[in-house]
């Protein structure tokens, strides 16, 4: 009886665990799939923002040439540049063309169509694609957006002498004076570039994205030719309305069941639409074995331990218990949440500065950055780089923490390097990154950034600031804060006015920037580190003699961990020291020439440069270059600097240090900053080609920079060249 008493509870208590264990299964089960809701959520918007950023791209890209095409329309045969231009440092823009409406151009035939295209061995090929084997009127998307008179995505489709499958954005080109529609301007996007970028990283192996149209036509997906059978399958499972679709808990993304057509394995397809225009549609595959595997395999390990529990009760118990610390312990690492978050921190650490010092043989800037975030991703960003001689920099504060704050931050980075490409001007690049942040900001997310562009040669600091703390400037032991406008941080208001600052920065100054996670250093006791304590400190190391950016940084970052002692990281903190020291170098050579606003004085200047040249014992064929070079920047400044051709003098002043040779070229005309003209087309012949613009590449290809700047009214041109003086 005892015996079995005892069988019956053995036997009770394995029900009673298998019950147990039963549920705990179908728990833990229900809890993964949430998980999986939320993660496939993400990873979609992840893949979104990808390709918002080229669609985005593409499109501000396009708009900001449409005023160049037309200043070209005059000369048909000049458009191949305008159009080389613009998809020439994009890896994800195969071609660009313009469709003129037919008869346009007399002089050409009836459809004109200047196409240049981005081959895959990197080259830029021109072409006339529109004829008799190709009329562009008969297409649809032309029609439309001749009608129309708005620009749209189209595509994809299929070009067959390309063996490329397209999707295209469009813009029509209106005359400015009558209006009326004459050619329609394109950037064509390879599917494949798309396809790669998508299907780069999957939370699981066999995961796979594809991207579709609105109306269901598959855009791209992933190249491998295994998988396309795959990929129709999904096609068909989101256009086939009988097929059961249900809503993701919080109703941003719609789920079906998924069985592979190659192996029947199960799986889940996720889908959603992207917000904002074009509404293509994502949608990724997850397979059950890869998501539940692991679970599965534990339920059938417990199954395994409880037949074998059998025989004693204690040890039932025991097995239980341990199991189910095994569950736990294999649930946090399926979720693998860590782990992806510690990528995540790599991947964003990457995008900022890494080598220190940045420019070893520069003697005229020393610059060192510190980012700690708070979690494991931050807000916070800062970055910097020298083009044409002048320093560009900027230190930001994303609002909240983490993720959110992360994604935010990596798009003002990408926006503030894409945009400083091509902008000089603080204010205009302030002005572009608000009103990208402003578009889509349902979270109400806001940043705060200061954007700096130093002129090393002189020390002139523009720079433009939204709601961040305003810089110190540290100077033979003296703590001052920059003078700069408040003004409202980024992503706030789209129509916000921002304005251009300046300033000359002394010689051997350090300009300190920080982000208020240093000010507001929290210690245990809830005292904050405040202003006061960062320019007590500041003292402090100019009274060590700590001259270095470097040292300034770390002493300033010793200094709050003191403070703080044990006490949690509320916020987090970045510190960026940029200190000026401009060499002093005794010029070997001064000679400056004065010369009339006249061509017919380009004689004087060519004596002035030879005797420049046999002073300094240069000879060929760096000689008739640089006469050359400097000829033409000035017949430039001659011809746009004083467009009616008003009278007025031009100084040309040559200096050399012993190691740096420059041409100062200054003026009282209009602005003119010949960095900015387009780049010559060397393929045409003399008689064709603008006036200048091969000195304008030459000056580009042959000088080690060419720095612009307009100061006090005058047009200030500087041509550097780093020569060896001759013996």
């Amino acid at each position: 009886m005892k015996k079995r008493s005892g069988l019956y509870i053995i036997v009770v208590a394995a029900i009673m665990l298998e019950v147990l264990s039963a549920f705990q299964y179908y728990a833990t089960r229900n809890m993964l799939e949430k998980q999986l809701q939320e993660r496939a959520q993400t990873e979609l918007a992840l893949k979104a923002i990808i390709t918002k950023l080229v669609t985005d791209n593409t499109e501000k890209s396009l708009k900001s040439h449409i005023r160049e095409i037309r200043s070209n329309l005059n000369t048909p045969d000049s458009l191949s540049d305008v159009l080389t231009w613009i998809i020439k440092y994009h890896s994800s823009r195969s071609g660009a063309g313009i469709a003129f409406k037919p008869n346009y151009y007399p002089q050409k035939d009836t459809l004109f169509e200047p196409y240049v295209l981005h081959t895959e061995s990197d080259e830029f090929k021109v072409m006339q694609i529109a004829g008799k084997d190709f009329d562009y009127t008969r297409n649809g998307f032309y029609k439309e957006i001749m009608q129309k008179k708005s620009a749209s995505w189209v595509g994809p489709y299929d070009v067959k002498y390309l063996h490329q499958r397209l999707i295209s954005y469009a813009e029509p080109i209106t005359e400015e004076k009558t209006g009326d529609t004459i050619a329609v301007l394109g950037i064509d996007i390879d599917t494949r570039y798309v396809a790669m970028s998508i299907n780069k990283d999957h939370l699981y192996p066999s995961s796979f994205t594809v991207m579709l149209t609105e109306d269901g036509k598959l855009i791209a997906g992933p190249e491998d030719p295994a998988l396309k059978k795959k990929v129709e399958h999904v096609i068909d499972i989101i256009n086939d309305s009988a097929i059961t679709k249900v809503l993701s808990d919080n109703g941003r993304t719609t789920i079906a069941e998924y069985r592979d057509p190659t192996n029947g394995k199960k799986g889940h397809v996720f889908f959603a639409n992207m917000k904002g225009h074009p509404h293509w549609q994502l949608a990724n595959v997850y397979y059950d074995d890869e998501v539940y595997g692991a679970l599965r395999q534990l339920r059938i390990n417990m199954l395994l331990m409880m037949v074998a529990a059998f025989a004693i009760l204690g040890f039932i118990i025991w097995r239980f218990f341990r199991n189910n610390q095994k569950l736990q312990k294999s649930l946090l690492k399926e979720m693998r949440i860590n782990g992806e978050l510690e990528m995540a921190r790599d991947i964003q650490a990457k995008m900022l500065p890494t080598k220190w010092p940045p420019y070893p043989d520069r003697k005229d800037v020393d610059i060192y950055g510190l980012l700690k975030p708070a979690r494991e991703v931050g807000g916070d960003l800062f970055d910097f780089f020298i083009r044409d001689e002048n320093l560009f920099f900027c230190i930001g504060d994303v609002s909240g923490k983490g993720v959110p704050a992360a994604m935010v931050m990596t798009v003002t980075h990408s926006l503030f390097r894409s945009t400083t490409d091509h902008e000089d001007n603080p204010s205009n690049v302030m002005r572009n990154l608000n009103k990208t942040l402003c578009q889509g900001n349902d979270t109400n997310m806001f940043v705060t950034l200061f954007i700096g562009v130093l002129n090393l040669p002189t020390g002139r600091l523009h720079y433009c600031n939204a709601g961040h703390d305003k810089p110190l400037i540290v100077e033979q032991g003296s703590i001052r804060q920059l003078t700069a406008d408040e003004n409202l941080p980024l992503g706030v208001f789209n129509d916000i006015k921002y304005e251009t600052e300046e300033c000359i920065l002394p010689s051997g100054c350090t300009l300190f920037l920080y982000t208020d996670g240093l000010t507001e250093a929290m210690s245990c006791d809830r005292q904050q580190f405040r202003l006061h304590h960062v320019k007590e400190r500041l003292v402090h190391i100019c009274e060590q003699q700590i001259a270095d950016a470097t040292m300034t940084v770390k002493d300033m970052e010793q200094a709050v961990n003191d403070f703080v002692g044990d006490a949690e990281q509320s916020d987090d903190l970045t510190l960026l020291a940029i200190r000026y020291t401009p060499p002093e170098n005794t010029l070997v050579l001064d000679e400056q020439v004065t010369l009339h606003n006249d061509v017919k004085e380009v004689s004087r200047l060519s004596t002035f440069i030879k005797d420049v040249m046999t002073h300094l014992g240069i000879g060929k064929p760096l000689a008739p270059k640089l006469r050359l070079a400097l000829e033409e920047a000035v017949v430039n400044v001659m011809e746009y600097a004083y467009p009616r051709g008003e009278k007025d003098n031009i100084d040309i002043r040559a200096t050399y240090d012993g190691e740096r040779l420059q041409f100062i070229i200054s003026d009282n005309g209009i602005a003119f900053n010949p960095t900015k003209t387009a780049s010559v087309d060397t393929t045409l012949t003399a008689e064709e080609r603008p006036v200048g613009g091969l000195g304008i590449l030459l000056m580009r290809e042959l000088m080690d920079s060419v720095n612009y700047e307009r100061i006090d009214g005058r047009n200030m041109l500087t041509l550097t060249k780093r020569i060896e003086r001759q013996t």
